[in-house]
Protein backbone atom coordinates (compact mmCIF):
# COMPACT_ATOMS: atom_id res chain seq x y z
CA UNK A 1 0.00 0.00 0.00
CA UNK A 2 1.53 3.38 -0.99
CA UNK A 3 2.08 6.30 1.49
CA UNK A 4 -1.56 8.17 -0.15
CA UNK A 5 -3.88 5.15 -0.40
CA UNK A 6 -2.91 4.73 3.43
CA UNK A 7 -3.14 8.66 3.92
CA UNK A 8 -6.65 8.64 2.10
CA UNK A 9 -7.74 5.56 4.58
CA UNK A 10 -6.20 7.32 7.78
CA UNK A 11 -8.49 10.80 7.03
CA UNK A 12 -11.85 8.61 6.01
CA UNK A 13 -11.65 6.90 9.52
CA UNK A 14 -10.86 10.13 11.12
CA UNK A 15 -14.08 11.78 9.11
CA UNK A 16 -16.33 8.73 9.97
CA UNK A 17 -14.86 9.06 13.98
CA UNK A 18 -16.04 12.42 13.86
CA UNK A 19 -19.20 12.39 12.02
CA UNK A 20 -20.29 9.24 14.70
CA UNK A 21 -19.49 11.48 17.23
CA UNK A 22 -21.50 14.27 16.12
CA UNK A 23 -24.42 12.07 15.59
CA UNK A 24 -24.10 10.81 19.46
CA UNK A 25 -23.63 14.35 20.78
CA UNK A 26 -26.40 16.58 18.65
CA UNK A 27 -28.63 14.71 16.88
CA UNK A 28 -29.23 11.44 19.11
CA UNK A 29 -28.45 10.89 22.53
CA UNK A 30 -28.16 7.26 24.07
CA UNK A 31 -29.41 7.22 27.40
CA UNK A 32 -29.50 3.86 29.69
CA UNK A 33 -32.50 4.15 31.94
CA UNK A 34 -31.44 3.67 35.49
CA UNK A 35 -34.24 3.39 38.64
CA UNK A 36 -38.16 2.61 38.19
CA UNK A 37 -39.08 6.15 38.23
CA UNK A 38 -40.96 5.81 34.94
CA UNK A 39 -42.19 3.01 35.48
CA UNK A 40 -44.56 1.59 34.11
CA UNK A 41 -43.66 3.26 31.22
CA UNK A 42 -39.71 2.43 30.86
CA UNK A 43 -37.50 0.24 32.66
CA UNK A 44 -34.71 0.25 34.96
CA UNK A 45 -32.03 -0.45 32.36
CA UNK A 46 -33.29 -0.48 29.40
CA UNK A 47 -31.40 1.87 26.64
CA UNK A 48 -33.10 4.12 24.20
CA UNK A 49 -32.15 6.65 21.97
CA UNK A 50 -33.41 10.03 22.65
CA UNK A 51 -33.92 13.12 20.46
CA UNK A 52 -31.64 15.84 21.01
CA UNK A 53 -32.23 18.35 17.97
CA UNK A 54 -35.46 20.60 17.88
CA UNK A 55 -35.25 21.60 22.03
CA UNK A 56 -37.03 24.95 21.74
CA UNK A 57 -39.98 26.49 24.01
CA UNK A 58 -42.67 26.10 21.20
CA UNK A 59 -41.56 22.08 20.66
CA UNK A 60 -42.13 20.98 24.67
CA UNK A 61 -45.56 19.76 24.94
CA UNK A 62 -47.41 18.58 28.33
CA UNK A 63 -46.69 15.03 28.51
CA UNK A 64 -43.61 14.60 26.61
CA UNK A 65 -40.91 12.83 27.64
CA UNK A 66 -37.56 14.67 28.10
CA UNK A 67 -34.30 14.14 29.38
CA UNK A 68 -32.96 16.45 31.76
CA UNK A 69 -29.24 17.33 32.60
CA UNK A 70 -29.74 17.75 37.08
CA UNK A 71 -27.39 19.87 38.70
CA UNK A 72 -28.50 19.22 41.48
CA UNK A 73 -28.23 15.49 41.19
CA UNK A 74 -25.14 16.06 38.73
CA UNK A 75 -26.60 13.42 36.94
CA UNK A 76 -29.31 13.13 33.67
CA UNK A 77 -32.76 12.17 34.90
CA UNK A 78 -35.93 10.92 32.21
CA UNK A 79 -38.69 12.68 33.28
CA UNK A 80 -42.10 13.65 31.94
CA UNK A 81 -43.34 17.31 31.44
CA UNK A 82 -46.35 17.86 33.57
CA UNK A 83 -46.86 21.37 33.75
CA UNK A 84 -45.53 24.31 31.16
CA UNK A 85 -44.65 28.16 31.51
CA UNK A 86 -46.60 30.35 33.88
CA UNK A 87 -49.19 27.48 34.89
CA UNK A 88 -50.36 26.23 37.81
CA UNK A 89 -50.03 22.43 38.67
CA UNK A 90 -51.86 21.05 41.65
CA UNK A 91 -52.42 17.33 42.72
CA UNK A 92 -55.66 16.94 44.74
CA UNK A 93 -56.85 13.47 45.60
CA UNK A 94 -54.70 11.72 42.49
CA UNK A 95 -55.91 14.29 40.24
CA UNK A 96 -53.75 16.65 37.99
CA UNK A 97 -55.17 20.31 37.24
CA UNK A 98 -53.37 22.77 35.69
CA UNK A 99 -54.77 26.31 36.11
CA UNK A 100 -57.87 24.39 37.76
CA UNK A 101 -58.87 22.65 34.79
CA UNK A 102 -58.97 18.91 35.39
CA UNK A 103 -56.31 16.97 33.12
CA UNK A 104 -56.38 13.57 32.72
CA UNK A 105 -53.28 11.53 33.22
CA UNK A 106 -53.80 9.15 30.75
CA UNK A 107 -50.50 7.74 30.32
CA UNK A 108 -50.52 6.08 33.63
CA UNK A 109 -51.27 2.04 33.93
CA UNK A 110 -53.98 2.30 36.29
CA UNK A 111 -53.31 -1.15 37.50
CA UNK A 112 -49.81 -0.07 38.28
CA UNK A 113 -50.81 2.83 40.54
CA UNK A 114 -53.64 0.62 42.35
CA UNK A 115 -50.88 -2.18 42.73
CA UNK A 116 -48.39 0.72 43.86
CA UNK A 117 -50.50 1.74 45.95
CA UNK A 118 -51.04 -1.77 47.65
CA UNK A 119 -47.50 -2.35 47.49
CA UNK A 120 -46.33 1.02 49.81
CA UNK A 121 -49.30 1.11 51.69
CA UNK A 122 -50.50 4.42 50.97
CA UNK A 123 -53.94 6.31 49.93
CA UNK A 124 -52.35 8.66 47.38
CA UNK A 125 -50.37 7.74 44.39
CA UNK A 126 -49.30 11.21 44.23
CA UNK A 127 -49.33 13.57 47.49
CA UNK A 128 -51.50 16.62 47.01
CA UNK A 129 -49.46 20.27 46.28
CA UNK A 130 -49.66 23.09 44.44
CA UNK A 131 -46.93 25.04 42.42
CA UNK A 132 -47.15 28.02 40.11
CA UNK A 133 -44.47 28.46 37.34
CA UNK A 134 -42.64 31.48 36.29
CA UNK A 135 -41.59 32.79 32.74
CA UNK A 136 -39.99 29.64 31.50
CA UNK A 137 -39.74 27.18 33.82
CA UNK A 138 -41.48 23.58 33.28
CA UNK A 139 -42.37 21.06 36.07
CA UNK A 140 -41.62 17.74 35.36
CA UNK A 141 -42.24 13.83 36.82
CA UNK A 142 -41.48 10.73 36.99
CA UNK A 143 -44.75 8.23 36.31
CA UNK A 144 -43.69 6.20 39.27
CA UNK A 145 -44.82 8.89 41.61
CA UNK A 146 -44.07 6.85 44.70
CA UNK A 147 -40.41 6.47 43.82
CA UNK A 148 -39.15 9.79 41.59
CA UNK A 149 -36.98 12.18 42.87
CA UNK A 150 -38.39 15.00 40.40
CA UNK A 151 -39.19 18.37 40.29
CA UNK A 152 -41.50 18.22 43.78
CA UNK A 153 -37.91 18.10 45.38
CA UNK A 154 -35.59 19.41 42.98
CA UNK A 155 -37.89 22.19 41.69
CA UNK A 156 -38.23 23.73 38.15
CA UNK A 157 -36.18 23.17 35.50
CA UNK A 158 -35.61 25.05 32.22
CA UNK A 159 -35.34 24.57 28.37
CA UNK A 160 -31.62 25.21 28.73
CA UNK A 161 -31.55 21.77 31.73
CA UNK A 162 -33.68 20.02 28.62
CA UNK A 163 -30.80 17.50 26.14
CA UNK A 164 -33.16 15.76 24.64
CA UNK A 165 -37.21 14.42 24.14
CA UNK A 166 -38.96 11.70 22.87
CA UNK A 167 -36.96 8.91 20.88
CA UNK A 168 -37.03 5.50 20.67
CA UNK A 169 -36.54 1.97 23.61
CA UNK A 170 -33.92 -0.27 21.51
CA UNK A 171 -33.07 -2.61 24.45
CA UNK A 172 -34.04 -5.04 25.97
CA UNK A 173 -35.31 -6.19 22.30
CA UNK A 174 -39.02 -6.86 24.13
CA UNK A 175 -39.39 -3.12 25.00
CA UNK A 176 -38.59 -1.71 21.88
CA UNK A 177 -41.42 1.38 21.93
CA UNK A 178 -41.69 4.80 20.60
CA UNK A 179 -40.84 7.44 23.63
CA UNK A 180 -43.60 10.36 23.41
Amino acid sequence: MNKKKLYVSIVEIIVVIAVTIGIFKFVVIPVRIEGISMENTLHDHSIAMINAMGIQEDNIHRFDIVVIDSQQLNEKIIKRVIGLPNETVRFENDELYINDELVQQDFLDQDFVEESKLTYNVEQFTDDFEVTLQDGEYFVMGDNRLRSTDSRELGPFTIDDFVGMKGLVIYPFTDIQWID
